[in-house]
């Protein structure tokens, strides 16, 4: 395997391989949406890499695998540096898994880039051997394809809202995805979850007030297709100015056609039903 290293003041760029599964891109009103916090903005670096790969496995398999990584991480010095650092390293563990998380920038994306060629090589010659096995011909070539896409996606006050998208196909019917989405507080680096945000109690309520906002987030063919129509709030979710957008994977509300479904509740109405329990703005 080829690897190399680009480094620049605003950007890493890695030449390796990589190893998780997936995640689909979100509607567009989850898009970048960054401001400078209560306190100072961070700068932000961005590790990148796009790669197209040819492997041969131990069976002699031919495997072309594609990869594009693209992680947006906060990079602060001063009293505010282990804040960001606590912030990269939830980052890099949803991005990568646990073991790449303590280790620095160069280091995470070397091994997992190494890790992940090393797995693709003994999944794709497991493959090839039991295809043989089975009398089955394998195919002359096959195809793989990996994204890990992060980035900051909204902003309220101190807490910084991030999704982690990973996306990878490797045969089949169609490629599979996960998306991860946490909020953090930018004083001290921690994750908000839907306990620090709400009061005791609060699902029955919340899920009342989910259920009025489906029309407007989901189809009329993807509301038929809901596992059960009263939908529970989530701790996958994304925090901006006005409102909470509750972000469901695959297989978890509905089946893999109505994609990675999210559903947006404005602050406001939360907070007339009683059950903010933090002083979170609202519009």
């Amino acid at each position: 395997m080829i690897r190399g290293y680009c480094l620049s003041l605003s950007q890493v760029t890695i030449y390796g391989m990589k190893k998780r599964f997936p995640i689909l891109p979100l509607a567009a009103t989850l898009l970048l949406a960054l401001a400078t916090d209560c306190v100072r903005g961070p700068r932000m670096d961005i590790l990148q890499y796009s790669s197209e790969q040819e492997t041969a496995s131990e069976a002699g398999c031919p495997l072309t695998h594609r990869l594009d990584i693209s992680l947006e991480y906060p990079v602060i010095k001063g009293d505010k540096e282990l804040s960001a650092t606590i912030i990269r390293q939830s980052i890099f563990e949803a991005a990568f898994g646990q073991g790449y998380d303590t280790l620095n920038v160069d280091e995470a994306a070397s091994r997992y880039a190494g890790d992940l060629a090393a797995e693709f090589r003994e999944l794709s010659a497991a493959m090839w051997r039991g295809w043989r096995r089975a009398g089955i011909d394998p195919p002359e070539a096959m195809e793989w394809s990996d994204v890990i896409e992060g980035y900051f996606a909204g902003q309220n006050g101190p807490y910084r809202s991030y999704i982690v998208n990973i996306t990878d196909f490797t045969g089949g019917a169609h490629s599979n995805s996960v998306t991860h989405a946490f909020v953090f507080d930018t004083r001290d680096g921690s994750r908000l979850t839907l306990d620090d945000l709400f009061v005791p109690d609060f699902d029955a309520p919340l899920t009342e007030i989910i259920a009025r906002h489906i029309p407007e987030s989901l189809s009329e063919e993807d509301i038929e297709a809901l596992f059960d129509p009263a939908v529970q709030p989530t701790g996958n979710y994304i925090l901006t100015s006005d409102s909470i957008t509750f972000i469901y994977n695959p297989y978890e509300i509905g089946p893999w056609s109505i994609g990675t479904p999210s559903i947006s509740v404005p602050l406001k109405e939360c907070r007339k039903a009683g059950i903010l329990a933090k002083k979170i703005r609202t519009r």
